[in-house]
């Protein structure tokens, strides 16, 4: 399918390029426009495998966090700063929940820009099951804020929080995206569990969307790929 496969990125030699289908055994996205990135395929399966050592079993989603698109390009657009302060009142919001079960949160991410003037990232997002095992209604209240206890409202005030605006401003609407299902259409989550290989091949054909090479702004000097410690 590709005319040319340089083994390595020409804007990052230590980035290696994978242009199969599959990868250890896993099915994984495959794009017309370039390869996905080997090196980020191995963070998304070191990540995968210990989460489920870690939960008994874990619910996975995958969002994408847009600014709004009557926003200026700012300094915040030029550094990932504004995700790591949207991670932070992330967990912040899921303490303030008290579940009888406690979680950690883990992550997958990546920076992404193709024709706007600024970026936007793109998540997988892993939780305790046992806490959290669905995101919720993505409509605002009837006042137009997201004022209510579900995972999505978590994220958009998060989200909000994080930008600078007020988490119960009304002007800005669903700017957190959540990934669809490519077979069925519908919001797309799974449940982890320690020896489901079909649960494991769909998180990671999923996550595999992050890896892609196309469309990382590597020449802007900021983190296009990354995830929680573990």
């Amino acid at each position: 399918m590709f005319q040319h496969h340089p083994l390595r990125h020409p804007l990052n030699d230590k980035l290696r390029l994978h242009y199969d289908d599959t990868y250890r055994g896993f099915d994984v996205q495959h794009w017309t426009d370039g390869p996905l990135v080997a090196n980020y395929l191995e963070r998304v399966l070191k990540t995968l495998n210990a989460v489920t050592w870690i939960n008994h079993s874990t619910f996975v989603f995958r969002v994408d966090l847009h600014f709004p698109d009557e926003m200026s390009r700012l300094p915040m657009h030029e550094t990932n700063v504004v995700l790591a302060r949207f991670f932070e009142n992330f967990r912040n919001e899921l303490k303030q929940r008290q579940t009888k079960y406690p979680t950690q949160l883990h992550y997958l991410w990546a920076r992404e820009q193709i024709n706007s003037d600024k970026p936007h990232y793109h998540l997988m997002i892993m939780l305790n099951r046992n806490a959290y095992d669905s995101l919720g209604a993505f409509t605002a209240d009837w006042r137009g804020i997201y004022s209510f206890n579900n995972l999505y409202h978590r994220m958009m005030r998060s989200w909000l929080k994080a930008m600078g605006f007020a988490p119960n401003d009304p002007r800005f609407h669903q700017l957190i995206h959540v990934c669809k299902d490519p077979v069925k259409k519908e919001p797309w989550s799974c449940i982890l569990h320690r020896d489901d290989w079909m649960a494991m091949n769909e998180a990671v054909y999923m996550a595999s969307y992050l890896c892609k090479a196309y469309s990382k702004p590597f020449g802007q000097k900021a983190h296009v790929f990354d995830g929680s410690r573990l």
